[in-house]
């Protein structure tokens, strides 16, 4: 992946900014005493800054768990000649190194979501678009047409792997997500997968 410029980081810079300002007010007021002009001062910029950022408050509500299409861009920046199967093994573990492991902060979150049943809903229509855009980032290494029925399998898989990680964490595991996702996969190596028949 190419470096980032000046603006590129200015703006991440941003974001990190305001995702900590939101999420420090989220698990000390609530979700639902929060305003988004709360966190735009909280973290000292303008309402239309945020906004430019975060165009909703679920958006922001959920912005712990990073940008959908960061699976996909990692996935394409992986060597060409690396087997799929390992590509997005190793995607996924790098979108799990990003976010982290702040486990006093995950479970403010898992609490935020538990007190905010549209919250939870929103987690999955981040899950339903980091799949689709990892299904087109597989399609496209393996130059199958969008949508390709084997592609969106293959990258469900790695939404599959984080889903088992969120559970086990929601269980009382303690280890590190990474450390999580490479048992379950190393489970799912192991396993005949099972699929549906007519």
């Amino acid at each position: 992946m190419p470096a980032m410029g000046l603006r590129e980081i200015n703006a991440e810079r941003t974001r990190q900014l305001i995702v900590d300002a939101a999420m420090e007010l989220f698990f000390d007021r609530g979700y639902d005493a929060t305003t988004m002009e709360d966190v735009a001062e909280h973290a000292g910029i303008g309402s239309s800054t945020l906004y430019r950022y975060f165009p909703t408050k679920d958006q922001l509500g959920t912005s712990l768990l990073g940008d959908p299409s960061m699976m996909a861009e990692e996935l394409a920046g992986r060597p060409a000649d690396e087997p799929i199967e390992k590509a997005i093994g190793q995607a996924l573990l790098a979108f799990l190194r990003a976010a982290g492991d702040d486990r006093r902060q995950g479970e403010s979150f898992q609490r935020l979501l538990h007190d905010n049943p549209r919250l939870g809903m929103r987690v999955v229509e981040w899950l339903m678009e980091t799949h689709h855009l990892l299904s087109e980032a597989v399609a496209a290494r393996l130059g199958r047409p969008p949508g390709d029925l084997g592609a969106r399998a293959a990258a469900w898989s790695a939404v599959f792997v984080l889903q088992e990680v969120g559970a086990a964490a929601d269980a009382g595991d303690t280890r590190d997500g990474v450390v999580i996702a490479r048992e379950v996969m190393r489970r799912l190596a192991r396993t005949d997968a099972v699929t549906p028949r007519a």
